[in-house]
């Protein structure tokens, strides 16, 4: 019989034997033997306890998101070994084992967000996947046989809040002074009727001030205001059939990004300086420009289209609808069908030199739909075969488009003060730009004192753009319009080989289909401006500088086919001990670069360089899970090695695009190990460790990094015998193979991470005090896909603690969150600022906060 509420917690066993423990007075009392709470989870499409999974598994219950005030998948990350989430201007990205996307729309996720058994392939669609969480698990590895493509890393499985049988309500405010931010959260649940039951769940979350100063338009950024809310009912017409339906819907609205300076390099020359202090000088004001650097504003060219009033402007809105229907047949299992809808779009305007000069701006947006269907049968469990097989289908349809504004009037005085920095020599343009180039460079090369590659660019590229007709500026416009149809069949089956011993065998097969159209063009400057020029010179000037070729490809196509697999052999060593081997591959779909350009300068078009594969994995993955402590205690043990090919990799141009191939092969290899200990009836332990030894056993085309870059250009450069080299861009630095990073790490991947927790709960008088410690250790890292130096971010503790108090009665409660009690500063994303060669922007987390928050229970 079906039963419409599945509990997620519950006892492990009866309380079986008295325990004799020292209080303050050093008496003794008899007590009963602590036990843990079973967790339940779905890693397999099936409720079953976390011990009993033969996979790496992490499961966080929304009750404790709750109890810790974790708002957000980077705030859960800190506890759960080898997964982390880091936010950049274009996108979040999710790693698990050292294995994430890039950040560009033509990628597919490498780990994938399933809500109530729906897959959000996008990261935009996971946005509001927090809102009343019952659980959330992070299966670590390739999930491809039961959850299909784009799991090569793994897979985030979330089950939100159920209607219950009973009526109950629960109202949360939140206040962070130091943010001016405010939470509000709210459900109420409960029957409608004897077979129909009902949950609303609500979040308003606003922040005023943000922890980074923006002196370039006297923000403190990010300010930010989100609203979403859930409705979820569920029908049980007969005590075998239960019909759910949910519809989820969210906006959001974000001004400004925590980006600061991480290292001056070229505008040094104009006065800047870099560090992680948290302020930081964006704008496209030309006025403010001026002020700072004392350059008058007419040398700054024309603001008006690039001058949007802030630094970053990001608002959309998202949708899903849901219909999930489980029919249970007597003494055979359970048939589940899942038809969804899920849509997002969103707006984004970026101040894209990242720094405080009027240099350019850039504009996007998405507009996504998908529809997905999914049959699946589970037999039923504890037979000697246990088996569950379906099909799968989805749709999608997806337009993203970019605007990219180029102020050339701002670029010309920003080369010539670069060059006059660099001890170069600004000569007069020639009527032939490519002879004022020669000039130039032979100029500078006559100096007493040697001049850098780095100054052999801003004067030759000066003299290059002064010898061109004059132009304010141009846009560069460009959009990929896809449509996807993915279609799969899968089964998995689990034979019982003797009572102890139980061998899993998974296939899956999947056909996917891609059709695309791409195209670029260059626009006279003027905001919001996407049309074809008509003039030829802002399309010579707006090539050169946004490194592109304006074309217009359609039909493009790709078709893929992959079959997936898993085996797992299961071994109850013991009642207590269980033991699991495992061989499982995955992949990632492959696609089109929606940055793609085509080649710098006019020099052309390869549609086949649009595209690029999918990326293949196997792993190996040997593990324990154990009760221990007569039931007080579980550890949970894993041991993986993965082995990664056509490994898809973004590489940045240093200047306005992206490159995007399959480049690479890796080997990822590690333990985690994740521990439960119900030390006495109030003490609860919660620890975990991750080790990853993550290696790029091959990828000659990285980007390179600065120095590696001023270094290749100096060489092509030859002092002056070879004056091109100076329209050299870092995509030639990758293809000439400097940035050879086998034998490296990965970014965003730290070698150790830890993670320690201690729960207290205590009565006093006749309230209740729940008070939890949080240690979150993670080593060095690097926090740019080139491995940086520059961008190294330095091992940490963050401190997390929680106070609760409330009367026992359970009817209202009053917390104190804080959070980076340890106030360590820290960055979660760098990269090289476009157009500015040795200058780095970075992406500072919160400092210390504490917030105060409120609940209520009915």
């Amino acid at each position: 019989m079906l039963k419409r509420n599945d509990c997620t917690v519950k006892p492990l066993a009866a309380v079986v034997v008295a325990n004799v423990v020292a209080t303050a007075s050093l008496s003794t009392l008899a007590q009963e033997q602590p036990l843990l709470e079973e967790i339940i989870v779905t890693a397999q499409k099936r409720s079953e306890s976390l011990q009993d999974v033969p996979i790496s598994v992490a499961a966080v219950s929304g009750e404790r998101l709750r109890d810790a005030g974790l708002q957000r998948f980077e705030d859960v990350s800190a506890y759960v070994p080898n997964f982390s989430v880091q936010k950049d201007p274009i996108g979040d990205r999710i790693n698990i084992r050292g294995i994430q996307s890039g950040n560009q729309a033509g990628f597919e996720q490498s780990v994938a967000t399933f809500v109530d058994g729906v897959y959000r392939g996008r990261g935009v669609q996971a946005r509001f996947a927090f809102l009343d969480i019952e659980m959330l698990e992070v299966l670590r590895g390739p999930q491809g046989t039961l959850f299909g493509k784009n799991t090569i890393g793994g897979a985030l499985n979330i089950r939100s809040g159920k209607p219950t049988d009973e009526f109950e309500s629960e109202v949360s405010l939140a206040y962070n002074p130091e943010f001016k931010e405010t939470e509000i959260q709210a459900y109420v649940s409960g029957p409608l009727s004897n077979t129909l039951s009902g949950r609303l769940a609500i979040m308003s979350r606003q922040m005023d001030e943000g922890w980074v100063d923006n002196r370039g338009y006297g923000e403190d950024v990010p300010d930010s205001d989100e609203l979403a809310y859930r409705i979820s009912l569920e029908w049980a017409p007969t005590d075998t059939t239960l019909v759910e339906f949910k519809y989820e819907d969210g906006d959001w609205d974000v001004v400004g990004q925590p980006l600061i300076i991480l290292e001056a390099g070229t505008l040094a020359a104009f006065g800047f300086s870099g560090g992680r202090d948290f302020n930081t000088v964006m704008t496209n004001d030309r006025s403010v420009t001026a002020a700072l650097t004392g350059i008058p504003e007419p040398a700054w060219g024309d603001d008006g289209p690039i001058d949007f009033g802030s630094a970053n402007l990001f608002e959309g809105d998202s949708s899903e609808l849901a219909l999930t229907v489980n029919h249970t047949f007597d003494n055979l299992g359970t048939l589940t069908a899942i038809l969804a809808q899920s849509e997002y779009d969103f707006t984004r305007a970026l101040d894209s030199d990242f720094g405080p000069l009027p240099i350019s701006r850039f504009d996007d947006s998405e507009d996504f739909e998908q529809t997905s269907f999914e049959l699946r049968f589970a037999s039923e469990t504890g037979t000697a075969l246990e088996y569950i097989g379906g099909i799968y289908y989805h749709e999608s349809s997806m337009t993203v488009d970019g605007l990219s504004y180029l102020n050339n009037g701002a670029i010309n005085a920003i080369l010539n003060v670069s060059c006059a920095a660099g001890g170069g020599v600004q000569v007069a343009a020639l009527s032939d730009p490519f002879a004022s180039l020669i000039a130039t460079v032979n100029a500078n090369a006559m100096l007493p004192t040697p001049t850098t590659a780095a100054t052999a660019n801003s004067c030759g590229q000066a003299a290059l753009l002064a010898g061109l007709p004059s132009v304010p500026g141009g846009n560069r416009y460009s959009v990929l319009d896809q449509d996807t149809d993915t279609w799969a069949v899968f089964g998995q089956a689990t034979f019982s080989v003797t009572d102890t011993v139980r061998a899993t065998l998974g296939v899956r097969y999947t056909e996917e289909e891609k059709e695309a159209d791409k195209s670029a063009n260059a626009a006279d400057y003027a905001g919001g401006n996407t049309a074809p020029t008509a003039n030829p010179a802002v399309v010579l000037v707006t090539s050169i500088i946004g490194e592109f070729t304006p074309h217009d490809i359609r039909g493009l196509s790709r078709d893929e086919e992959s079959f997936t697999w898993s085996a797992n052999l299961q071994w109850d060593l013991s009642p207590e001990i269980m033991l699991y081997g495992t061989a499982s591959t995955g992949f990632k779909a492959g696609g089109f670069n929606s940055f793609y350009f085509g080649e710098p300068n006019g020099a052309g078009f390869d549609p086949d360089d649009a595209e690029f594969e999918e990326e293949e994995a196997l792993t190996f993955e040997l593990g324990a899970k154990m009760s221990l402590a007569q039931g007080a205690a579980e550890l949970s043990v894993a041991a993986f090695r993965t082995e990664y090919d056509d490994l898809q990799a973004a590489v940045f141009t240093g200047g306005t695009t992206f490159t995007v191939e399959n480049a690479a092969e890796a080997v990822t290899q590690g333990i985690e190990i994740d521990g439960r200990w119900q030390l006495t009836q109030n003490v609860l332990l919660q620890g975990s460790f991750g080790w990853i030894d993550f290696e790029f056993d091959s990828f000659t085309s990285q980007a390179c990094t600065n120095l590696q870059f001023q270094t290749f250009r100096e060489g092509i450069w030859a002092g002056g015998a070879n004056p091109l080299a100076a329209l050299l861009n870092n995509g030639d630095c990758s293809d000439a193979g400097v940035n050879d990073l086998a034998g490296s790490v990965s970014e965003n991947t730290p070698e150790f991470q830890a993670s320690l927790a201690a729960t207290l709960t205590q009565s006093i008088g006749t309230y209740q005090l729940l008070a939890t410690l949080g240690l979150n250790y993670s080593d060095e890292q690097f926090r740019a896909g080139d491995i940086d130096p520059i961008t190294l971010d330095e091992s940490f503790v963050k401190v997390d603690a929680t106070f609760t108090l409330g009367p026992e009665s359970g009817a209202w409660d009053i917390s104190l969150i804080g959070k980076n009690l340890s106030d360590e500063t820290t960055i979660n994303y760098a990269n090289d600022t476009p157009l500015f060669p040795g200058t780095f922007q970075a992406a500072l987390e919160q400092p210390r906060s504490i917030a105060v928050r409120a609940r209520l229970f009915f």
